[in-house]
């Protein structure tokens, strides 16, 4: 199945999970987290708290990449996986990255205890380029212009 850029972003819209990957020091970094996408799926919205690891790494690496995949929808069929590469930034408290929290609250109820942390920031993730896998053996990259 041929992969296009429309796809990669309907698999960002319809999944909620990822696995955000930072490092820092070429010691990577792994965490399981819920993200909300922007409207048109190019950019990734995360919750972490000032001064955690992912927050250190991200200030002093902005690469990271996320990998999605349908173990959560696809319960029938082979699993595919998304991963993501871009460059993340920690969002300034302004009006509108308060509106992007409540929204991720409202979409994720569980991150509720987080948002409320006065440590807690914002993480935009922009996608730079994907890498899609329809099981192990049809791989297909796309470059986001």
């Amino acid at each position: 199945m041929k992969m296009n850029l429309e796809a990669c972003k309907t698999m960002i819209k319809e999944n909620t999970f990822c696995v955000l990957s930072t490092s820092k020091d070429n010691a990577p970094n792994s965490s399981l987290m819920l993200y909300l996408p922007q409207d048109d799926g190019t950019k990734l919205y995360l919750i972490t708290l000032r001064g955690s690891l992912k927050h250190q790494n991200i200030t002093e690496n902005p690469q990271v990449s996320l990998l999605i995949d349908t173990r959560r929808t696809d319960h029938e069929q082979q699993v595919k996986a998304l991963t993501v590469y871009g460059l993340a930034r920690i969002l300034d408290d302004t009006p509108e990255t308060m509106t992007i929290m409540e929204e991720m609250v409202t979409r994720h109820p569980s991150l509720g205890t987080i948002a409320k942390n006065r440590d807690a920031c914002i993480v935009e993730v922009a996608a730079a380029r994907f890498l899609y896998l329809d099981g192990v053996n049809d791989l297909q990259h796309l470059v986001l212009g």
